[in-house]
């Protein structure tokens, strides 16, 4: 797992449908801090889960913005349960 922070405004947009409660959720996450998995195959492509909801994203290295290109519903173990709790 990696902690994910980013500081000053955040910008999060979808490159898909993606309903704006998600966006604004991960936006939260995102400022506060969060524990994330880094795609092993693309750099700046990371999986962030947040109770039953699994997001994967890219920020860009430039320009800090990030875009979101999926968004499911997972099946939560306890330990990420926990994990996005101590996060928000």
């Amino acid at each position: 797992m990696t902690r994910i922070q980013l500081h000053g405004p955040v910008s999060v947009d979808a490159m898909a449908p993606i309903p704006r409660t998600v966006l604004e959720r991960l936006r939260e996450l995102l400022s506060a801090g969060v524990e994330g998995v880094a795609d092993a195959h693309r750099s700046n492509f990371y999986t962030v889960r947040d109770g039953a909801q699994s997001i994967y994203f890219y920020i860009s290295p430039v320009t800090a913005k990030v875009w979101v290109l999926d968004c499911r519903r997972v099946k939560s173990s306890p330990e990420l349960v926990h994990a996005a709790a101590q996060s928000a």
